[in-house]
């Protein structure tokens, strides 16, 4: 996170998103052992919002909303994250059908799913059916980043991260909806079907961040 804020804040007001992602890459090369196998570097989803030229560039899972985005189409999802979460499921429905499951206790799809989650790294910033964009002092392959323009009649723009199921106008919207769907389905196997659900002790599934940006129509390229 570290470097890339830091990378972010040197980047020159001209930068397009090739010239963002490589600023955002080399800087946390230099901070890591090149020798560091995939399945331990530290890595990022970035999505960033270019005032300049009134676009925003996804690489990963961080998702944007703003007023007439058709639903589910600013919020990326990995194609592992996909089969994980069905695995999961599968198992859980398979050992509650054999007897008791105390899923706030236990969660034996997670453990299952751990052998393909522990081993996603390999496949990151790796072009094909099964690779995903992040940050990870590798290069990212320019297919696996996501630019999108910003309609010249939104004022607003939100960006969040993959702990909100669906991002709304408003941060009060945004948690209003998670409470629903947590309360449907506080384990995560049904319309919040993921790679965990919810365990003593949490709130939640996943950490949240939300931003609010106010875009102004001067935003824009020349």
């Amino acid at each position: 996170m570290a470097a890339c804020v830091d990378a972010l804040q040197a980047l020159p007001p001209d930068a397009d998103v090739t010239t963002a992602t490589a600023r955002l890459t080399s800087t946390l090369a230099e901070r890591l052992d090149p020798e560091l196998p995939p399945a331990v570097r530290p890595s990022a989803a970035v999505t960033v919002y270019s005032r300049r030229l009134r676009q925003v560039w996804q690489i990963g899972d961080v998702a944007f909303h703003y007023p007439g985005l058709p639903a589910g189409s600013g919020r990326p999802r990995k194609p592992l994250d996909r089969i994980a979460a069905d695995f999961r499921a599968a198992i859980i429905a398979a050992e509650a059908t054999a007897g008791e499951l105390d899923l706030a206790a236990t969660d034996p799809g997670r453990l299952a799913a751990r052998a393909l989650i522990s081993r996603q790294g390999a496949l990151r910033n790796r072009a094909g059916p099964y690779g995903f964009a992040a940050i990870d002092g590798r290069p990212v392959p320019p297919s696996l980043i996501v630019v999108h323009d910003v309609p010249g009649h939104v004022d607003e723009l939100v960006l969040a991260s993959d702990g909100y199921p669906e991002v709304h106008p408003t941060l009060a919207g945004s948690e209003a909806r998670l409470a629903e769907l947590l309360a449907e389905d506080p384990h995560c196997v049904g319309a919040l079907r993921g790679t965990k659900g919810v365990t003593a002790g949490q709130i939640s599934f996943d950490d949240r961040a939300y931003l609010r940006l106010r875009v102004s129509p001067e935003d824009r390229s020349p």
